[in-house]
């Protein structure tokens, strides 16, 4: 048998014929078969799509939540320093008026302190007791009016200066007693000079030279 006759062809697309039928119907229930994964394999892929899409939503309700929260947070640090800085410039007014009321203290203080220092040093008492001298009196507001308008005077050992003297010294003494009752009935009570001056509001060292001049009449 030679390749190059007729029937030998003819024979070979007999066999083919057959074989095509017999596996055409096969061919058939694979075509249906992946026609049904096909069906399943979209259903799967629709739900794993909507699966997807809501676990998307649920993340931007998430983020949309974080975003939300992360101004109000933010809102509230910014009302919570502006609060601060409305609190530290309240204390920094606050402390301007301290100093400046600090510094006005201690110039009055220091303005002061000469006054009941000058006071003291003008008080001179020498070796016996009929002989004190007065310097100067400073003005300081009530005492002036207070005591007189006294301005120097001078004891000395003249005999008859210190007679006229002690006939003038009980009208001072009861004068004295007479302005500044308070001072005395205090001063008789034991009260310290400071809280004598302070309540009956003169000087510290007009005190001293109102107990002084009382106590040298009284001795």
């Amino acid at each position: 048998m030679s390749l190059g006759e007729p029937w030998f062809y003819i024979v070979i697309l007999g066999v083919a014929s057959i074989l095509y039928a017999f596996f055409l119907p096969g061919r058939t229930t694979s075509s249906s078969a992946i026609s049904e994964a096909a069906s399943d394999m979209e259903v799967i892929l629709e739900q794993y799509m909507a699966e997807i899409e809501k676990e998307n939503a649920e993340l931007v309700d998430l983020v949309s939540g974080m975003k939300q929260d992360l101004a109000s947070k933010q809102m509230s640090q910014q009302e919570s320093i502006s609060e601060l800085r409305q609190r530290l410039l309240e204390v920094e007014q606050l402390n301007r008026q301290l100093e400046s009321r600090l510094g006005t203290l201690e110039t009055s203080a220091a303005s002061s302190s000469p006054s009941s220092t000058a006071i003291s040093s003008t008080l001179n008492f020498g070796e016996s007791p009929s002989q004190m001298t007065i310097s100067h009196l400073p003005d300081t507001g009530s005492s002036s009016a207070d005591l007189g308008a006294i301005e120097a005077f001078e004891v000395s050992e003249n005999p008859d200066q210190a007679t006229l003297l002690e006939q003038e010294e009980p009208e001072a003494t009861n004068s004295l007693r007479s302005r500044y009752p308070e001072l005395f009935d205090l001063y008789a009570r034991g009260k310290s000079i400071d809280m004598i001056a302070k309540t009956v509001g003169i000087q510290r060292g007009e005190v001293q030279l109102i107990l002084q001049l009382a106590n040298r009449e009284d001795a």
